[in-house]
């Protein structure tokens, strides 16, 4: 049987790529939000500075960290500094049933239980205030003091974090999906090395951090009519990054 007419490229534009749930994306339009890093990290940061040695006297980024914490580098555009994150991906393991090949006989797949969540990586541009300096070394080194537990009050060293992806439609900017991570902290942050070579681009920094769980929305509020002409889009809320 002779294959069915796929159509022409005008057909294509039209019935897919013009329609907004089927549009290519432009680019790298995201943004990422941590929530309340001063109100829910900076005290623990300040507790763990006092466990070290003279840590009260040599340790003293509070103040530079407040500077890069307002609402202007973290809430209105999302987290400025940051220039890239990996976003993980979702699995299991899967192993052949049995302990002994017998004759031509096939062993069906089982599974072997879900992937542990991999650790998130970020990427920071550096200014003359460093974000990473100022504020993500002291929130490993909280993270290393407060072992890992649940922790509440000052001594909490975890939060949540979103990431936006954007759309570009005729009508403006639109949310088009967003990954929310909760528990999460910072678990390290990269050396840098300073020398005189010529440099061509900024520098960057990166972090990791570790995860409780993750949830993702693609996107809840879009109406049904989001999948057939193209309507029921939101707009992307207070975030100016269009």
């Amino acid at each position: 049987m002779a294959a069915e007419n796929k159509g022409t490229p005008v057909d294509f534009l039209d019935l897919f790529l013009s329609r907004p749930a089927s549009a290519i994306p432009k680019g790298a339009q995201w943004a990422v939000v941590f929530n309340d890093l001063e109100g829910n990290i900076l005290p623990a940061i300040s507790l763990a500075y006092q466990r070290e040695p003279n840590g009260s006297n040599r340790w003293k980024t509070e103040d530079a960290a407040s500077t890069v914490l307002t609402n202007d580098y973290q809430e209105r555009y999302g987290c400025m500094f940051c220039q890239a994150v990996a976003l993980p991906g979702e699995g299991f393991t899967a192993v052949s049933e049995g302990s002994i090949k017998s004759n031509a006989f096939i062993r069906s797949y089982v599974r072997a239980g879900r992937n542990d969540f991999p650790i998130m990586r970020m990427t920071f541009i550096d200014t003359h205030i460093s974000f990473t300096d100022s504020f993500l070394r002291g929130w490993a080194l909280a993270t290393a003091n407060f072992g890992m537990i649940a922790r509440s009050g000052g001594e909490n060293y975890r939060t949540d974090v979103t990431c936006y992806k954007f759309g570009i439609t005729p009508s403006g900017p639109v949310i088009i999906q967003q990954m929310t991570f909760e528990g999460i902290c910072c678990i390290s942050v990269s050396e840098e090395e300073y020398n005189y070579d010529v440099t061509s681009s900024f520098v960057k920094r990166e972090a990791q951090f570790a995860y409780h769980n993750y949830s993702v929305d693609t996107v809840s509020q879009n109406s049904s009519d989001f999948l057939g002409n193209g309507g029921g889009y939101q707009d992307s809320g207070s975030f100016g990054l269009f």
